[in-house]
């Protein structure tokens, strides 16, 4: 039984210090696809606010045209 606690003092170290590791790398080093979702919905915002925010005689100059 004496042989045990200084294997399973190493097995605990060294599962300590891999863990250790893994928190300071960064989860996910690739872009998320969630990101251009985003970027597509800020720019329809952007739009939509343009589009209520246009000067009104604008505005309808535009929905004359169409």
């Amino acid at each position: 039984m004496s042989g045990f606690w200084p294997v399973f003092a190493v097995i605990l170290f060294v599962w300590l210090m891999t863990r250790r590791s893994r928190r300071c790398e960064p989860r996910t080093p690739y872009p998320d696809r969630r990101d251009d979702a985003v970027d597509r919905l800020s720019e329809r915002v952007r739009a939509l606010e343009k589009i209520i925010l246009d000067n009104d005689w604008q505005l309808r100059r535009d929905i004359d045209r169409l």
